[in-house]
């Protein structure tokens, strides 16, 4: 084994779009820092792949609008921006549904041209719908808040809300589900439209708890635009990775580590697979699932506490993803103006067809019955995706994290039959696009997230579950919720199993902003919005 004292203040575990945010932070106020990956590029899920030849397309985060509103872009903190490269898209048009009567409803960033669209189902949902907008738009500031920051003690976050008329509305929605949020709606298509949506959270929409979801989505899809990386998703990474070496940081890949390092109650250091030892003065970042703590940190932390953290709960459903290479962009039989979307989702018009599509995949089943799929063409709004006149298709459905006959080990008996299915079913919603359309196919299912990543476990892209027992600080629980082990100082915790969750959240801002309260470093050194 070998043993080396290395020259690092900090050494990170993942290259994560959140550790690795975490990383630029803490090299931008002078530390050194090294970033340990184990696979052959840092990203996690903010990677880009190739599914053919000329084509550029993301086989995990697709469209953002949580990182948009995130100081880090918001305000160019890391000057990503400004220094590194990073360039944008944006969508006036985040998010839409098309039905397979032809029918069709629009979310635009404009409120104005939103209620237009919900009035062809209902004149009195897009009052309703403007009102509710405007409500959401005023609590959005509270939630934003504390959102990229460490969170407050949860107790303490519901009782400052409970203070105010405004704040316990919020509350309220906490405890209620998306589905009771939308029974404000009559028309079943709204109502529909925020739930599939809402359902991106990886939850089941009826879910106890998952109320405060809307509020988001709405808040944020006419407070910020829905943006999408120039040249892919991977640029996202290659900006933050730009910005840790800029300042002085060390990057490897191929570098796994299998230990977390602990002398006198202190995390001192890593060891990699390879059976390297490194050292870190001040402090280990690691990007671990609660579920593994114990095997990283054997002693260092509490086995009752570590076997809380093993209950943590994954969320309702995962995804099967495929990237795909089209010789033409697809024609919406809705029209024409479903093509500037960001994101658009295939329904059949049938509420309770919908409702029991959720609930099959807590059973473990995927069936051919009532598919809805999720697509993105990212070529439609960045030309570098695709050669003039074809088309990237991101192609996305639900589906169970593990199957009720073959567990998560059977996706890789059926990915290409569903596969086919989702794909065969999106032709029906388009007048252009069948299997002849297709030059490049790469299909990725529940199985294939988990050998990614080893924050994706049984294929959750958002690590846990996003419910409100494990949501802003009781994320991942209360004891692990302010990114520390207790009883082990110089130890860190950065990703999506962390406060403020998945998705693409930058949120390795929190655990840098944490670190320096406790070094007591003055946060304007580093953070323009405190």
């Amino acid at each position: 084994m070998q043993s080396k004292t290395s020259n690092f203040d900090v050494i990170v575990v993942g290259g994560g779009s959140n550790s690795l945010t975490a990383a630029a932070f803490l090299a931008k106020i002078g530390k050194k820092v090294l970033v340990l990956e184990k696979n052959a590029e840092c990203g996690g899920g903010v990677v880009s792949m190739s599914p053919a030849p000329g084509f550029i397309n993301d086989p995990h985060a697709v469209a953002m609008v949580t990182a948009v509103a995130n100081p880090v872009i918001a305000n160019d903190e890391l000057e990503l921006q400004s220094k590194f490269g990073l360039e944008w898209v944006w969508a006036d048009t985040p998010f839409s549904t098309v039905f397979d009567d032809g029918t069709g409803l629009q979310t635009h960033h404009d409120l104005d041209r939103s209620c237009e669209s919900i009035a062809r189902f209902s004149h009195k949902d897009a009052e309703t719908y403007r009102k509710f907008v405007t409500e959401c738009r005023e609590f959005l500031p509270l939630l934003l808040k504390g959102f990229y920051t460490p969170p407050l003690p949860f107790g303490g976050f519901i009782a400052l809300l409970e203070q105010s008329a405004k704040g316990r509305r919020l509350v309220t929605a906490m405890l209620e589900s998306c589905a009771d949020a939308v029974e404000m709606f009559e028309s079943p298509e709204l109502k529909m439209h925020i739930l599939k949506w809402a359902g991106e959270l990886m939850v089941h929409p009826e879910t106890k708890g998952t109320g405060i979801v809307p509020y988001l989505l709405m808040g944020m899809s006419h407070d910020f635009r829905m943006g999408a990386v120039v040249g892919g998703t991977g640029n996202l990474a290659r900006a933050l990775e730009r910005c840790v070496l800029h300042h002085g940081g060390e990057i490897r890949v191929n570098s796994e580590v299998v230990k977390i390092d602990i002398s006198g109650g202190r995390a001192t250091g890593v060891t990699l697979k390879s059976g390297e030892k490194l050292q870190a003065r001040d402090a280990v970042v690691a990007n671990i699932h609660p579920w593994d703590l114990k095997e990283f940190l054997g002693d260092g932390i509490d086995s009752e506490l570590a076997a809380v953290a093993r209950k943590v709960k994954l969320s309702s459903h995962g995804a099967i993803n495929q990237q795909i290479a089209l010789s033409e962009p697809p024609i919406w039989k809705a029209g024409a103006e479903y093509a500037p979307s960001m994101l658009v989702e295939c329904m059949q018009r049938d509420m309770n067809g919908m409702r029991q599509k959720f609930d099959e995949y807590k059973y473990g089943r995927m069936t051919r019955d009532h598919l809805s799929p999720l697509i993105a063409v990212q070529s439609n709004h960045d030309k570098t995706r695709a050669p003039a006149g074809m088309a990237t298709l991101y192609l996305y459905h639900f589906a169970p994290l593990e199957l009720e006959k073959g567990g998560l080990q059977g996706w890789d008996g059926i990915k290409e039959e569903v596969g086919g299915w989702v794909f065969d079913e999106m032709c029906k919603y388009t007048t252009n696009i069948d299997r002849s359309k297709i030059l490049g196919w790469h299909i990725e299912t529940p199985l294939d997230h988990h050998r990614h990543s080893k924050m994706m476990r049984n294929g959750d892209i958002f690590g846990i579950g996003t419910f409100t027992s494990q949501f802003f600080g009781r994320r991942p629980i209360p004891e692990l919720a302010q990114y520390k082990v207790p009883g082990l100082d110089g130890f860190y915790l950065a990703g999506p199993t962390q406060h403020p969750g998945g998705t693409v959240t930058l949120g390795g801002r929190a655990t840098a902003m944490k670190m320096m309260m406790d070094w007591k470093t003055d946060l304007r050194s580093a953070f323009k919005v405190i």
